[in-house]
């Protein structure tokens, strides 16, 4: 009997990238807050690991490094994207909203209280492609 395991919607889009470009590396990128005594994280992210597990992905190359988030960048642009002049204001109002959002988060990414502090994380990337069936 053939096994198909059950993966999430994430993991499918990433599947399905690797699938469309065969023989590619593809290239993700993951953020987790600097914690505890400040480690990089060791391990690959979870949904990617079941993948590896599953023989769907091998990763070809893997990095990690400290940086501001992206993510919280790339929402704050976004966010004031229609503002002529971005004031503190909108950065604190943002900011509310940001952090509510991740209400059922297992792990909160909080952007500082000064204007345009983004928080420091771990940037896990790697390089990785499809594992063509044998």
């Amino acid at each position: 009997m053939v096994h198909i395991p059950s993966l999430t919607q994430v993991q499918l889009e990433i599947l399905r990238l690797a699938k469309e470009n065969p023989g590619e590396s593809l290239q993700l990128s993951f953020e987790s807050p600097v914690m505890g005594n400040g480690e990089p994280p060791t391990n690959h992210p979870l949904l990617i690991q079941e993948m590896i597990d599953l023989g769907l992905v091998e990763i070809q190359k893997s990095w990690v490094h400290c940086d501001i988030s992206r993510f919280q960048r790339e929402c704050w642009l976004e966010y004031c994207s229609n503002l002529e002049l971005p004031s503190i204001y909108a950065w604190e109002l943002w900011r509310k909203e940001f952090i509510a959002s991740q209400e059922d988060s297992t792990t909160l990414f909080t952007p500082g209280e000064e204007f345009e502090d983004f928080s420091y994380v771990w940037v896990q990337e790697m390089e990785f492609r499809a594992v063509q069936p044998g």
